[in-house]
């Protein structure tokens, strides 16, 4: 009904398309815990290893984008936005008598954002809000680093594949810089988590020597499914990718973007 609205009543107020261009830094939301990921922190000693629960979100970091928008008039807009997501990293650290462990995660993800402008309208300082649907595409990569008395294990391994589905709102102000220009800030917040469908091991070394043609098919690959069935008399070749239970990463944030706004 408003949208309707708005295109009955267009000639009644200012009205446009525009484009923006912005960047800035979110931080992350709804951390869980990194378990399933061999992703944690622990203190071994002699007869015991102690576990310390190490949350992560992937939805912090630097991101950077545009939008292309219409006003229908001068309160109700339209809005479709593209940006992507450098994120930051995550990390924890097992440690035991001979060596320790570290892990990493990060993550890098194209996100489309359409969404609904609701503009007071004002002239020189104009505060707005948004809301919209947010979809993702993007991948993890997880990162193990062993060193055992001086023997060293790495492996670097990559999920993606897959969309994620979120919702977005903002909240900010245009600050009007010339008839076809303005400078603005707003506050962002994202909903989101991601699914990958596959995963691979991109890199393995022991020592520097490369071990990644060392590995079989199922040791360097994985498919994530819903449910699966493992059959102890007639496993699954060597030759196949592995199965597991899909997983869900929290892709949630909040943030401050700055941008410039330029009509036609």
């Amino acid at each position: 009904m408003v949208f309707v609205m708005g295109l009955l009543t267009n000639n009644m107020y200012a009205q446009g398309a525009y484009v923006t261009i912005h960047g800035g830094y979110g931080l992350g939301l709804n951390s869980q815990n990194g378990g399933l990921l061999g992703y944690s922190n622990s203190v071994r000693g002699n007869n015991s290893i102690t576990y310390k629960e190490a949350n992560y979100s992937l939805g912090k970091g630097l991101t950077f984008g545009g939008t292309f928008g219409y006003m229908f008039n001068k309160n109700i807009g339209a809005e479709l936005g593209v940006s992507y997501l450098i994120g930051g990293k995550s990390k924890a650290q097992e440690t035991y008598t001979s060596g320790k462990t570290d892990y990493t995660l990060s993550a890098k993800m194209l996100r489309i954002n359409p969404s609904l402008v609701i503009s007071s309208g004002l002239e020189g300082v104009s505060p707005y809000a948004k809301f919209g649907l947010i979809i993702g595409s993007g991948s993890v990569k997880n990162e193990y680093n062993d060193n055992d008395d001086g023997d060293i294990e790495y492996l670097k391994i990559k999920l993606h594949e897959g969309l994620s589905f979120g919702v977005s709102s903002s909240i900010g102000s245009l600050f009007k810089l010339s008839d076809n220009m303005s400078f603005f800030g707003e506050l962002s917040m994202i909903s989101l988590s991601y699914s990958p469908k596959k995963g691979e091991v991109i890199e393995a070394t022991y020592n520097g020597t490369d071990e990644l043609q060392n590995l079989t098919t199922s040791e360097k690959e994985v498919e994530f499914v819903d449910s699966y069935t493992y059959n102890f008399n007639s496993p699954s070749p060597d030759s196949k990718p592995s199965k597991e239970l899909k997983i869900k990463m929290p892709f949630s944030s909040i943030g401050l973007n700055i941008g410039v706004r330029i009509g036609f």
